[in-house]
């Protein structure tokens, strides 16, 4: 079994936790609970689309980071009680999805092709809502304070490793940068799979918070 395959499988049942006892929950609670059991996967299907058939997956990474952005979206809308926040994220939802569906609309081809901007674009309002939700803390307890701080970390690693991918791109070309290139993909894939783990014990870590409440 290939490596990563664990961590998905640590992921899931993470997920599967969090499901459990799902109807008495809060809405940003279940929005959450489903981002994670579908994000899951998600990534899992696309990691192996090209083995199943063949195809590049560069246009399921653009319908996750769509899902992620939207949904992740409704959950901080549902968790924000200033309103003008709410407003922020609503508004944000419906300009950013409103300029990418359109634009894979008017150039169906940049829907198979993976788009750095595009992702930056999804991370970026994540992690800004991110820090506001932490912030909020210091005012009122916030119910998902840990698993805010799971995704917070999870989406800042991840935005900070895709903003490097242009260079590792670049690096490809040049044959006199395939020491760096293998160095790059080495600790990316470790750096991925760390994120995982303290990703899950943060996680787990919530729901042993909210069960004590």
């Amino acid at each position: 079994m290939k490596t990563r395959y664990y961590f998905y499988i640590l992921i899931f049942v993470v997920a599967i936790l969090y499901l459990i006892g799902f109807k008495n929950k809060s809405k940003a609670y279940k929005i959450f609970s489903l981002f994670l059991i579908f994000d899951v996967l998600m990534n899992y299907i696309s990691d192996e689309l090209y083995s199943w058939f063949r195809i590049y997956n560069h246009f399921f990474i653009n319908i996750i980071f769509l899902f992620q952005f939207g949904i992740l979206s409704l959950f901080y809308s549902y968790s924000f009680e200033d309103k003008k926040w709410r407003n922020v994220v609503e508004i944000s939802l419906i300009l950013v999805s409103s300029y990418l569906l359109i634009k894979y609309l008017v150039f169906p081809e940049s829907f198979f092709l993976l788009h750095y901007w595009d992702i930056y674009l999804t991370i970026f309002p994540i992690i800004v809502y991110g820090v506001v939700y932490l912030y909020n803390e210091y005012e009122k307890p916030q119910e998902l304070y840990y698993a805010n701080l799971a995704l917070l970390i999870h989406f800042i690693i991840y935005f900070f490793c895709y903003l490097s991918w242009p260079l590792h791109s670049i690096s490809l070309q040049h044959d006199y940068m395939e020491e760096f290139n293998d160095t790059f993909s080495i600790y990316t894939i470790n750096l991925g799979y760390i994120t995982y783990v303290v990703y899950s014990i943060i996680l787990l870590y919530q729901l042993k918070k909210l069960k004590t409440k």
